[in-house]
């Protein structure tokens, strides 16, 4: 009877800490060639992090090898869940002094503290850890080229900007300032009545930029026009066509769908607060939020953006404050975003600040741990009383 229970709780122990320790990492993908990369220069590429476990899970990543002082991230510490992975940036900047060469390292993804697991349990008896092939080709040649796509303008109204964009990746391994050139012809496409170049924007080697060109329409009367946008540097070239129309003829409209906030926080933690804004409308917008922290019916911070923040048609864009709680309790963040002389309707949303030392996470762990102490503790006092038992029949029997 003793060794039955004994291979239950042996079970029951193995069952716990496959259910409380299970996640597997991934990531994608595997190796990382940056090729033909100048001494002193720039390159980065990303990866994407996955992970199977549903709460967030703590990674960290870290380098090792002889490049290992060449690498860097847009961030070392982060979490990833099953429904949000990572996109992590991987940069590389080798010394001047470095000679021609292909040289390797490697990237170190570790799982540095898992969350809450299945059922309630904590999380971080095992720590996968996964390597990432890293090599790097200096080269002293320089390269210059570009890719120019996704050109696009939209008609405005007379007296507002004609807004022009394009996306350039710089495919060189110098960093390039690209000449974008606008020749705007009218309606039968005879006359040339703007012209106008753009280079105000550095991009730098593999780096994806997204221009944002504004134009003038002062010069311009209502009607048809024709422009041939031309980034010089990157050979690509488009002719696209735009509208002034008269004043009000574009309708504008823009909504603040949500202020986000983190549910809970300590005294003393800085906390990033987004208010996100669409403009659902027919015309770019100039927006501005202007809202209010409050505790106890008391208002105890007025946030507002500094600078208006430029929305394009049928674009989502964050509004990103601070915020430092100095007491305990229930705080309520609310505001709205001002736009071409209108306004939304105010959002509001809850921050929870709870006092120091005490944390779910940690209170969820010990729990789990105490539960799990006390299992055991039940079933090694059953398996005493057994054999116990076990022992006083035997010499009862001898007798």
């Amino acid at each position: 009877m003793g060794e039955r229970v004994f291979v239950i709780a042996l079970a029951m122990l193995v069952l716990i800490c496959s259910t409380v320790s299970a996640a597997n990492v991934g990531v994608s993908p595997a190796n990382i060639n940056f090729k033909d990369v100048l001494r002193g220069g720039y390159a980065e590429r990303p990866i994407i992090v996955t992970i199977d476990a549903e709460s967030p899970v703590d990674v960290t990543v870290s380098t090792r090898g002889e490049i290992a002082s060449w690498l860097a991230f847009s961030e070392e510490n982060f979490s990833v869940s099953k429904g949000a992975p990572m996109q992590l940036m991987v940069s590389t900047n080798p010394p001047r002094d470095t000679p021609n060469g292909i040289y390797s390292g490697f990237v170190t993804v570790k799982i540095s503290e898992l969350g809450e697991g299945v059922e309630g349990f904590a999380t971080g008896l095992v720590i996968p850890t996964l390597d990432v092939y890293v090599t790097v080709q200096i080269t002293d040649q320089e390269s210059i080229s570009c890719q120019a796509t996704s050109f696009k303008v939209t008609s405005a109204e007379q007296g507002d900007d004609i807004i022009f964009s394009l996306d350039v990746l710089n495919t060189g391994n110098i960093r390039i300032s690209p000449q974008i050139t606008f020749d705007i012809w009218d309606q039968d496409s005879i006359n040339l009545v703007k012209q106008v170049e753009f280079s105000d924007v550095e991009i730098i080697p593999t780096k994806r930029e997204s221009l944002l060109i504004k134009i003038p329409s002062d010069g311009l009367e209502v009607g048809q026009y024709w422009v041939d946008m031309s980034a010089i540097d990157c050979y690509a070239s488009q002719t696209l066509t735009f509208d002034i129309l008269e004043v009000g003829a574009l309708r504008a409209f823009g909504s603040l769908d949500r202020i986000i906030v983190a549910p809970w926080a300590d005294i003393d933690e800085i906390v990033p607060i987004a208010a996100s804004f669409k403009n659902a409308g027919e015309k770019p917008l100039d927006a501005k939020f202007v809202g209010k922290i409050t505790f106890k019916n008391k208002i105890i911070q007025l946030i507002e953006s500094e600078e208006s923040l430029f929305v394009p048609i049928n674009e989502q864009s964050n509004f990103q404050f601070y915020f430092t709680p100095r007491k305990a309790g229930k705080y309520v963040i609310s505001g709205r975003v001002f736009y071409d002389n209108k306004r939304t309707y105010e959002q509001s949303t809850i921050l929870n600040v709870k006092s120091k030392g005490v944390t779910i996470g940690s209170v969820t762990r010990t729990s789990a741990y105490f539960i799990l102490i006390l299992i055991i503790a039940t079933l090694i006092f059953k398996i005493h009383k057994e054999r116990k038992s076990y022992i006083s029949k035997s010499r009862g029997f001898m007798r």
